[in-house]
């Protein structure tokens, strides 16, 4: 009977003591999604130059939709040290909706520079999208994100 009794208390004190952790912790916000566009490219290296011709003219698209709060970020890369058949080039763009990701990828088809001889030379493309979340704890410096990938556009 005493043995039981002292199993009995030290449960209650354990759901005692995890219901007041639980109303003691931070609360958990989600932010809203990011949502990004990366355009990976394979150029030819006697096309480089006129890549960095293509991307100045996909820029001023990019310096717009930046300044109407339809992207957050863009940028380019160029990959200087890749495999013989890999990916050179990238081109990215994030925003808070995949409308906006999709509105500034036609504008760049339309306005931009699709056509140009680097792009059109490209022995591979593969432009995929993702999502973002990110959690806050409340408590600074903690946090979370998840990213989840795999969006292929063809």
């Amino acid at each position: 009977m005493n043995r039981k009794l002292w199993q009995v208390c030290a449960g209650l004190c354990l759901l005692a003591m995890s219901t007041l952790a639980c109303a003691q912790g931070p609360e958990v916000k989600e932010k809203p999604p990011m949502y990004s566009y990366v355009s990976n490219w394979s150029i030819p290296r006697a096309q480089w130059a006129e890549m960095e011709k293509a991307n100045a003219a996909d820029q001023k698209i990019l310096d717009k939709a930046m300044a109407d709060g339809v992207i957050l970020a863009y940028g380019d890369d160029v990959n200087l040290v890749h495999q013989a058949d890999g990916m050179t080039h990238d081109d990215w763009w994030s925003s808070t909706s995949m409308a906006g990701l999709l509105k500034v990828l036609g504008e760049c088809y339309r306005f931009g520079s699709s056509g140009t001889p680097a792009l059109l030379s490209a022995t591979k493309h593969s432009p995929i999208t993702s999502s973002s979340a990110a959690f806050t704890t409340g408590i600074p410096g903690r946090g979370r994100a998840c990213t989840r990938t795999g969006h292929p556009i063809s």
